[in-house]
């Protein structure tokens, strides 16, 4: 959480250097250009704040549940997966690059 709090404030401090510099320019283009940078960076603070707020999805969950077992069950069927995949016997159709012949293939000419 303190991350997206020093992130959101980092954003902030460069959405106020934008309106400073779009302050200071000559050019309307540039002000135009700085201006809206700021307003992004300000946008990009806010979802940093709300990120700061919002409860982290790898909590560990208050109540007496076993979160265990669901991890144990998910990590047995990659293994099996894993295992059926290098059981299989490779395909040359999976291959997306068509076989070349060493004709195909150009020679490098040295000495020119």
């Amino acid at each position: 959480m303190a991350d997206h709090i020093a992130t959101a404030q980092r954003y902030r401090a460069r959405a106020a250097k934008c309106e400073l510099s779009a302050k200071s320019t000559s050019s309307v283009k540039f002000g135009e250009c700085y201006r809206l940078l700021a307003k992004h960076y300000l946008a990009l603070a806010n979802l940093e704040e709300d990120c700061a707020q919002r409860p982290s999805p790898f909590a560990r969950q208050q109540d007496n549940k076993v979160p265990e077992q669901a991890a144990v069950r998910s990590v047995a069927a990659r293994m099996f997966a894993v295992r059926q995949l290098q059981m299989a016997v490779p395909s040359t159709e999976t291959v997306s690059m068509p076989p070349m012949s060493v004709i195909a293939i150009p020679a490098a000419e040295f000495g020119r």
